[in-house]
């Protein structure tokens, strides 16, 4: 069992899924293969949970929630064609 898990309290961490097993086994390969390091692949990722992940579409929800014009901002925008 990981650090991770025994952080988090899971004493008994559930399997990864297929798709992530499948991940975990990309980036092995394109690790040995020399075609990528991990800390490119670390950025990647981070990019993607940080920037560009559903993080930011909960964000805007959360804000168009309280505050009536950037509703009304993100709904013309959508309307937009």
């Amino acid at each position: 069992m990981s650090e991770q898990d025994y952080e988090k309290g899971h004493h008994h961490p559930r399997p990864l899924s297929p798709s992530a097993l499948r991940a975990k086994a990309i980036e092995a390969l394109l690790i040995e293969k020399g075609l990528l390091a991990s800390d490119v692949i670390d950025r990647i990722v981070e990019t993607y949970e940080k920037d560009v992940g559903p993080l930011n579409g909960a964000k805007v929800v959360a804000r168009a929630w309280y505050d009536p014009a950037y509703k009304s901002g993100c709904s013309r925008m959508g309307r937009r064609q």
